[in-house]
Order: structure tokens, then sequence, then C-alpha cells
């Protein structure tokens, strides 16, 4: 049974569903974005009803004062028409050979459509979120004869953008390319849910050589009965560690600049310059730069410690002053990957910046095929490595982030042959 099938049976509102076993659709919009939505339409159909006249309201009048209570009242219903009624979606239809993005109000108003033989692939990113935004993993369909990637879905959770990513995958027939780790992983359809072993096995990756331990390893690697033991301590602390130390107290400098001489010269009883004295200083001196500190000092104190077996994948850590342990067993690890530079620099979509061809030259290039600056592979170097990634369809585990790349390989590669062998 279907990922969609199946929350469905429990009894899931899921945009996604079958038409029949040769067309399966997709739908956005209503629900949420609807109450969202309501508001600014309200709003804007009331602004736009007072220069006609319908509602009275005491204040300015004139011309200029109606246009532009029309033009602001007509935004507001515009956004409110759109979330309340906009609709869309993507229909894959195997029959007809064709898959169709629709927009519309309520109904489908507007179609375009694409080839579905031009489909070569569907494609599952990463992209990080912002202060206002949240993380996202896009699902889009690719392909040499379609000009711009078809958006699917941007779930905000990996275990869903893999769900959908892989019923495309089954339901096209098209292979499944992810490039949300920094690295270009391809599955065909048949191997979906394989695991990383039997894929490592069958594949001959399981043979691949060990390489040597590198000099100046900042983790320690313990011999068990079962497995190993990899013991990563924090990062080493480097010059931009402290920059957010620096920030509160330059701000802190320019406050007792300005305001400590003119609450020291303002007539006042001498309690209430304590007072506000004392306020200054723990809420806008002591305070961040304290927090700041603080900050830096768990950095010296976080570890992850990183256990391997034939059975199970396991990975404790301490980061910013929280505890978490998560276990993959052998049998469910899809993916482990330990991205490098040039690996992620290819991996990077630049809008309108055309993609070259180059293979590797040995040169870390920019995606138009420019070498990357010095300084850029500087501040990569120092940062050091993305460590390596495990995840199967229910959990991701990061780890050995901002080790060196050889160190990185060496840790993968044992392991990976702890795992296949």
């Amino acid at each position: 049974m279907s990922f969609f099938r199946q929350a469905m049976a429990r009894g899931g509102k899921s945009p996604f569903f079958y038409r029949d076993s040769g067309t399966l659709e997709f739908r956005s919009g209503g629900g949420c974005l609807s109450i969202f939505g309501m508001p600014f339409l309200l709003a804007g159909l009331f602004v736009m009803q007072i220069p006609l006249g319908i509602i009275h309201v005491e204040g300015p009048t004139g011309p200029m004062f109606s246009v532009f209570l029309v033009l602001f009242g007509f935004v507001f219903t515009a956004i409110g028409t759109g979330l309340v009624f906009g609709r869309s979606g993507i229909i894959m239809d195997r029959v007809r050979g064709r898959v169709t993005r629709w927009y519309g109000l309520i109904v489908p108003m507007k179609r375009v459509e694409y080839m579905l033989d031009n489909v070569r692939q569907v494609e599952m990113d990463f992209s990080r979120g912002d202060s206002d935004s949240a993380d996202t993993w896009p699902v889009k369909l690719s392909g040499e004869g379609i000009p711009k990637p078809v958006a699917v879905v941007q779930p905000v959770n990996f275990v869903e953008a893999r769900q959908v990513a892989e019923e495309l995958s089954r339901f096209l027939r098209k292979p499944l390319v992810d490039s949300s780790t920094g690295e270009r992983l391809t599955r065909d359809p048949d191997h979906l849910d394989e695991s990383y072993r039997d894929r490592a096995r069958r594949t001959g990756e399981a043979t691949a050589a060990m390489p040597s331990m590198p000099s100046g390893m900042r983790s320690r690697v313990e011999r068990t009965g079962e497995g190993y033991v990899v013991h990563i301590p924090g990062p080493l602390l480097n010059w931009f560690h402290y920059l957010p130390v620096l920030f509160p107290l330059v701000f802190a400098a320019i406050v007792a600049w300005f305001f400590l001489p003119a609450i020291l010269t303002l007539p006042m009883p001498d309690l209430m310059r304590y007072f506000f004295l004392g306020f200054l200083g723990l809420f806008f001196i002591a305070g961040p730069v304290v927090s700041a500190l603080l900050n830096v000092l768990r950095l010296t104190n976080q570890f992850e410690r990183v256990t391997v077996t034939k059975a199970f994948l396991r990975v404790e850590t301490l980061k910013r002053g929280k505890r978490s342990s998560v276990e993959i067993p052998v049998g469910e690890l899809e993916d482990l990957v330990a991205p490098i530079s040039r690996a992620v620099l290819d991996t990077i979509d630049v809008p309108g910046m055309k993609k070259a061809r180059l293979g590797n030259t040995g040169t870390p290039r920019t995606p138009d095929g420019r070498p990357v600056p010095r300084i850029l592979l500087s501040l990569m170097k120092i940062s050091g490595s993305r460590g390596i990634i495990a995840r199967s369809d229910k959990a991701v585990v990061e780890f050995g982030e901002g080790l060196g790349e050889a160190e990185v390989d060496y840790l993968f590669a044992l392991v990976r042959n702890t795992i296949t062998g």
C-alpha cells in the first residue's frame, strides 16, 4: 500500500490522492490558508466601501484620499482573495503521458502541460530557512525537455519530503536524485527502500579500501567487542567563534559612552540614579556579554559519541547545553554520505546562472565553471567539513561536522566497513 493510501486509511487529510491507478494528483490551497486570508479579504472589502459612501467614517475627505482608500482596499482584497479562493495542483497522468500544472480560484483557470517522457528524474533538495522561514525540502520534477523544474511540494519535514519523493519515483518509474545532503545520491525506483548495507554490497562499495589513519586526529576511536565507539570533541575555537562576544562589548561601550555621563549629571535622588545605573549595567552591558561568553563555553563542552556495530548506528550529542541520542538500525539505514567541498559546490544552484559541465578539473569551481575565490576556500577550510550524514526514512543524524576532510574520510570508511562487513 502506498504512503498516500496509508495516510488516507489512517484518516489523515492528505492533499495527495490517486484518481485511478494511472493518475496521481497533488493539490494545494484552502484549509488554513483560507482562514489566514479571510481577515485580509474582509478588511479590503470594508475599506473599499468607504469611498462609495456605503460605510460612513468620520475623517478626511477628498479625491486623493478616496483614491488612496481604493488602492489600499484593492491590495488587501486581492491578497485575501488569493489566499481564500486560490487553488493550485499538479496532475500526473501515465495514460495520456502528460504532467499538468494548474492554477485558479476554486476551479482550474490556467493550465501548463509537459510531456511525461520529458521528465527524467524526481529531485529532492534542501533549502535552509532564516529567522522568518523554516527549512524546507523541495521536491521537483526535472528533465532536458522541461525549461524549469516543476515544483511539486516543499515540506518543512524531511520524513514527509522523503516519502513524497519516493512515491513520485515509484509512480513515474523515474530515478530519485537527492541533493539534500550536499552530495548527489541517485536511486532507481526498484531500490528506493534498499538499505545502505545491501546497496554497498551490491555496488561493490563495501570492498573499498580503508584509508590510513590521518595524523593529528581530533577524535578518539575505541574498539569494542561488537564494533567501535568514536569520541568527537567540540570544535577548536578560532577567532570567528569570539565575534559574538565582540558585538555586545562594542554595544556596552557605546551605552557607557553616551548614556552614563547623562545619568550621572541628571538632577535626581541617588537611589534613583543607582537604580538606572544598575539597570543599564545588568541588561545592556553584563547580560549580553555574559550570554555571549556562555555560548563560547558551551562550544568547549560539547561532544559527540558515535557507536557503530553491525546492528545499529547510535549518535549521542551534547550541543548548546542540550543532550540528544538518535539510533538507526542498520537494516533501516538507507543513506550514509560524507559530502566533500567539491560535492557541496556541485549541488549549488544559482538562479539565472547556467551550470558548466567541466568534470573534475582538480580545481574547486563555482556552478558557472569559474575557480572558487581563494578567500572562500580559506573560509571553507577554517569551518571544516560537513561531517557524516546518516539517514533512514524515519530519522536523520549528523556527526563530525568541522573535522578535517581526511579525518572524516577515515571515520566514514570505519563506519562503512563495520556496517557492511
